[in-house]
């Protein structure tokens, strides 16, 4: 199958686009070859010619991830992501979330590029401070982020508030709770 060189990279990079959004949204395991295709806009059999299966393209997407947002949204490491993306934009903590709750982040060789650099940033923040706080810190601000986009709603209701009505209260906290945690490896957080 001979395909043109520029059709190749559009076609093998809307692929990855794709899995990016629609893991943003649900489980991999959910997502099917023939979804991966129809989102990207592309031939099904392209899903098998970039990857060896739609497994390998959910992987590769995957990095790409992560190190999307550590080149882009992280200035290439040299800020945190702005709060205000954490909450509104699912591909964010929504796409890892989805891809931790089935274990996605298990294998410890797997590239952890946003995790590390919040672990850099800690360290440069805070030079002297212990490792194991900075670890520890950094743990509990991932946990939050990525459940925002998961569980937000889920736990507002339970709690007898009105995701709509009570809103920016809910956010006003999260964003505080976050600032605090972020000072406290002494590191800025944009809103």
């Amino acid at each position: 199958m001979d395909v043109d060189p520029d059709e190749e990279w559009s076609s093998r990079t809307a692929l990855l686009d794709a899995a990016i959004r629609l893991m943003s949204e649900r489980a991999p395991s959910t997502i099917t070859g023939r979804e991966l295709a129809e989102e990207a806009g592309v031939n099904y059999g392209l899903v098998h010619y970039y990857f060896e299966s739609p497994g390998d393209l959910l992987d590769a997407a995957r990095r790409r991830h992560g190190d999307r947002l550590v080149a882009d949204l992280m200035e290439g490491g040299t800020r945190s992501i702005p709060l205000g993306r954490v909450i509104t934009d699912r591909e964010i903590f929504g796409f890892s979330a989805h891809v931790a709750l089935e274990g996605g982040y298990d294998d410890a060789d797997v590239s952890r590029p946003v995790l590390d650099t919040m672990l850099r940033m800690a360290a440069d923040g805070d030079p002297g401070g212990d490792p194991v706080h900075h670890r520890a810190t950094v743990a509990a601000i991932v946990l939050l982020e990525l459940g925002w986009p998961v569980f937000v709603e889920h736990n507002a209701r339970g709690l007898g508030l009105d995701p709509e009505a009570d809103g920016e209260l809910i956010r006003e906290r999260f964003f505080k709770v976050l600032e605090s945690l972020y000072r406290s490896i002494g590191v800025e957080v944009d809103r």
